[in-house]
């Protein structure tokens, strides 16, 4: 935030350039990067609860199909 107010009133007193400071850079090369990994790791656990639902589905279907063996 403080970078884009500092760029934002640099950049109108040098007449609207945009400044390419390094720290401004490797700021936003790395919230690129943390972007990517997290949506990297979302995919992941994505797929894990998946696989965990339908664990937990079959594991209900086998539960039920028990509880009716007992009942008879």
């Amino acid at each position: 935030m403080k970078h884009d107010k500092v760029q934002d009133k640099v950049g109108g007193i040098m007449g609207g350039k945009v400044l390419d400071l390094p720290e401004i850079r490797i700021f936003h090369e790395g919230k690129a990067e943390g972007l990517k990994e997290g949506e990297a790791e979302r995919k992941k656990l994505s797929e894990e609860n998946a696989e965990l639902e339908e664990e937990i589905s079959s594991l209900k279907a086998e539960l039920e199909k028990l509880r009716k063996q007992i009942k008879q």
